[in-house]
């Protein structure tokens, strides 16, 4: 067995009691919005319930990757494991997107069952067969990209430890770290070039076909992606940060930082 495959394996175990409580939690949550659509006689409650449940994935890969990383707090494993950082962490990423991908299909089994449990509720009228498979990929890069942030975070906050003033508290010169990042993107993101670039590179997706409607009772609720745009530039400068957030969690990973 190569090492890439022992270290996938290891967290698939590791993380299986997590993914079953997750699994749990949406099942848990599909059988309150079925009672609450018996109780208030209203058919759009529990597709609202599942559609909530769907984009609630954003959380996945922060949550496992944080989960995952808090057990090595524990065992310090990686003090005394000889695989390179990216295989360490790769094989996390790994594990937590297979269990991604089981939890996603899980979602929207539950949402096709409930469509034909009730197939004539005001939610699902001119929904098209692209927009759920838009979101998934929207939701998809979202939670991965929020996930190498928790993941790089959280090993800085660890290797602070080594820096004799910053050390004693680490939980403030993290929040620092945070704000000091935060400003600069702002700075970055409202500066007149970097506007200029983004919309020198926007595409015009044309997507008329990605909105709907519906409603709850009286109330309506409008999602509506119309006349949506994407910028290369854009893209380009998450796919950048993303791996930059990688390799730099990777090098911390490496120095072998006791926790």
């Amino acid at each position: 067995m190569n090492p890439f495959r022992g270290l996938l394996v290891k967290e698939l175990k590791i993380m299986k009691s997590h993914f079953y409580g997750v699994i749990l939690t949406v099942f848990f949550a599909v059988l309150i919005g079925l009672a609450l659509t018996h109780y208030f006689k209203e058919g759009n409650i529990l597709p609202a319930f599942l559609f909530f449940l769907f984009f609630a994935h954003i959380l996945f890969y922060p949550i496992f990757i944080l989960y995952s990383l808090n057990l090595e707090t524990k065992t310090q494993g990686w003090l005394h494991n000889p695989n390179r950082g990216s295989y360490l962490l790769s094989s996390k990423l790994v594990a937590i997107s297979i269990y991604f991908v089981m939890s996603i299909v899980i979602t929207i089994f539950l949402a096709i069952g409930s469509y034909y449990y009730n197939p004539n509720v005001s939610f699902y009228d001119n929904i098209p067969v692209v927009l759920p498979l838009y979101l998934l990929l929207f939701i998809t890069c979202l939670s991965f990209y929020f996930g190498l942030w928790f993941c790089f975070y959280w090993f800085v906050y660890y290797s602070l430890k080594n820096v004799p003033i910053l050390g004693r508290v680490r939980s403030v010169s993290l929040f620092i770290i945070v704000v000091v990042q935060m400003f600069i993107s702002g700075l970055i993101g409202e500066s007149d070039w970097y506007k200029q670039l983004v919309h020198m590179s926007e595409l015009d997706l044309n997507v008329d076909w990605l909105h709907f409607n519906f409603f709850v009772q009286s109330d309506g609720f409008t999602f509506n992606m119309a006349d949506s745009t994407i910028s290369i530039v854009e893209i380009l400068l998450y796919l950048v940060t993303a791996s930059l957030l990688f390799i730099t969690s990777t090098w911390l990973l490496e120095k072998k930082v006791e926790v």
